[in-house]
């Protein structure tokens, strides 16, 4: 006997079937709180790239950084990627994007923004 739920992976009916949703909510949310961010500028070739470096990929994990650069992309109408730990960003966001992950329950305290450009 197979059950398909269309839109679902295996970990969303498993958690719904253990009741774990409401406790990786709760862990995400407390990650956020202590998560200590950096936004920095990089120039690749004349272009501009905005990272936002959540530090070690485990945090990043914890904290849904697929939905978070899924939901900066689409906010910032811009193009990006995920690298390991960091969501990059086409362009010159670094305000807008503190402004963003403030909104999204992060502390303010906690981001750090780069003022330079590195150039790569």
């Amino acid at each position: 006997m197979e059950i398909k739920l269309p839109g679902q992976d295996a970990e969303d009916i498993i958690d719904q079937l253990l009741g774990g949703g409401e406790d990786q909510s709760l862990m995400q949310t407390l990650t956020k709180e202590k998560a200590l961010v950096r936004i920095r500028l990089e120039n690749r070739r004349g272009h501009y790239v905005t990272i936002v470096d959540f530090g070690n990929s485990e945090d990043a994990k914890q904290l849904g950084i697929k939905d978070m650069a899924r939901e900066l992309k689409k906010r910032l109408a811009a193009g990006g990627t995920i690298r390991d730990s960091w969501i990059e960003i086409q362009g010159d966001h670094r305000q807008k994007v503190k402004k963003l992950l403030i909104e999204m329950g992060f502390k303010e305290e906690n981001i750090l923004i780069d003022e330079g450009v590195t150039e790569t």
